[in-house]
């Protein structure tokens, strides 16, 4: 279980003030106790059914991150994940689909484990 401290969240809300969907995800991680595995299933169900068949899973912001790999781990994310990460949401939101609350904990995520150590262990769905 990933979990993020309360200083952490503010950090992330002070990058991420100029997004008012990237804030709401931080409202769920927070509201989780900096949980962001539950805050992501939280973030799911309120913001689309698109991923109906993950939802309740225990492994679901790892799974979701590993379906998104395909664009994660190209090298032109790297540019993005460095610094402010409002960028890196907004591109995996509109590449990957997905909304920009479920972006921001995917990317989140990432950037707590690390880019590179992902890229090196995900299995990207064909």
């Amino acid at each position: 279980m990933l979990t993020l401290t309360p200083e952490e969240i503010s950090q992330f809300r002070t990058q991420l003030a100029d997004s008012p969907e990237a804030l709401a995800a931080l409202d769920a991680i927070e509201e989780c106790e900096g949980n962001l595995e539950a805050a992501t299933q939280l973030i799911a169900v309120e913001t689309t059914d698109a991923e109906v068949s993950l939802r309740g899973d225990s492994n679901f912001l790892e799974k979701l991150a590993e379906k998104l790999s395909n664009i994660i781990c190209q090298e032109e994310f790297d540019e993005l994940m460095t610094g402010v990460l409002t960028t890196a949401i907004a591109s995996l939101a509109t590449s990957g689909n997905i909304p920009v609350a479920l972006a921001t904990s995917v990317v989140i995520y990432v950037a707590k484990i690390g880019k590179k150590q992902f890229c090196e262990t995900a299995k990207p769905e064909p």
